[in-house]
């Protein structure tokens, strides 16, 4: 009898068949590896990329808020300071300058709303101005502009 004709009997095709299964699990556990690694990369890529778009809109937020104050002190402070010796935002016409230059420096950015409170954290300026005169509605970040330190609210 030809062994090729039964290759069980003959344990050949038992041979053959051990070496493709081995084949065969190390594929899968490659592929299983390889899947598990690229998503691991994808989700440290996403962190990394939201850390650092985060990053810079608070570097863009604080030269704009730069630019805004070099303004309202060129525009604002030493002209009033000149003409009245004092500010008081309370005077119609001091408010009007005032919101004047704040919305004429910003008015290309996407800024909804500028909040500019005093000492005592009552708001001196706001876009709402209903909001103006209110006390104590600076909150931790105002706590930590007393302080020195940088916040954001994005």
């Amino acid at each position: 009898m030809n062994p090729l004709l039964h290759p069980l009997k003959s344990g050949i095709l038992d041979e053959r068949i051990k070496p493709f299964r081995l084949v065969k699990y190390f594929t899968i556990s490659s592929l299983i590896v390889i899947l598990a690694g690229a998503i691991l990369l994808s989700v440290l890529n996403i962190h990394w990329a939201k850390s650092l778009h985060m990053k810079k809109s608070e570097d863009y937020a604080l030269a704009l808020i730069e630019n805004l104050n070099h303004q309202i002190f060129l525009q604002f402070v030493i002209p009033i300071m000149l003409k009245y010796g004092k500010i008081e935002l309370s005077n119609p016409e001091q408010f009007d300058r005032m919101d004047t230059i704040v919305r004429n420096t910003l008015h290309s950015f996407k800024v909804d709303m500028v909040t500019i409170y005093d000492i005592s954290d009552i708001i001196s300026y706001s876009f709402d101005r209903e909001l103006v005169g209110k006390r104590h509605l600076g909150g931790p970040g105002f706590e930590y502009a007393l302080s020195g330190t940088t916040t954001s609210r994005q």
